[in-house]
């Protein structure tokens, strides 16, 4: 795993839900004490805009080079026309790989205390070497799903890091045969005890 899990957090606030303080700093600290050497570097709260929020979630994949990006707000159902609620299909936009076991295990975890979880339409997955994951805004609901899967952050971002691969050693063989000794060179006759053989047998 690596050392330190840069990570960014994206709030995303409507007027139909707005996003308390409280919450977002629950979800903070939360995975902060679950996730050893992770850390908020970049957070911006911006308004239910679906392609800001494809553009933002690019840039701190691509550019940023985040290891874990955080939405929070925006995954409640709305008017298809609508651009309320819109965090999951900007999300879906800019994954690569889809991570739907998270979202279910979120709602899992969550609906026997907060039935209102299997209204959560978040997901989750990859893009390049960053793995995303929204979280639905209201409190204590985005609480419940930070803990549910917290523990699991640090071991799905060490495996996207690249493999370091070992040097090259030359094969046993390519070893064996360059410290092979020279054969002996042929012991036949030079050109002088050549030409001599020739004379003595045209003497004969």
């Amino acid at each position: 795993m690596p050392v330190t899990i840069r990570s960014a957090l994206l709030t995303v606030a409507s007027d139909a839900e707005p996003l308390l303080e409280e919450a977002m700093d629950g979800v903070r600290s939360i995975f902060r004490q679950a996730v050893p050497g992770l850390f908020f570097v970049e957070e911006r709260r911006v308004a239910s805009d679906r392609y800001l929020i494809e553009d933002i979630l690019r840039r701190w994949c691509d550019e940023e080079d985040m290891d874990f990006v955080l939405t929070i707000g925006g995954t409640f159902p709305a008017a298809g026309h609508s651009s309320d609620e819109i965090t999951p299909e900007a999300t879906a936009a800019v994954l690569e790989r889809a991570m739907p076991s998270l979202p279910e295990a979120m709602r899992a975890y969550a609906v026997e205390e907060a039935p209102e979880a299997l209204l959560d339409r978040g997901v989750a997955g990859i893009r390049t070497r960053t793995l995303i994951l929204n979280l639905p805004g209201p409190e204590p609901l985005s609480r419940m799903f930070a803990e549910a899967i917290a523990d699991l952050i640090g071991p799905i971002v060490a495996r996207l890091q690249p493999v370091e691969q070992p040097a090259i050693q030359p094969s046993v063989q390519a070893s064996a045969s360059s410290a092979r000794p020279e054969k002996p060179k042929g012991t036949g006759l030079n050109a002088d005890e050549f030409a001599a053989f020739l004379a003595a047998r045209r003497d004969e």
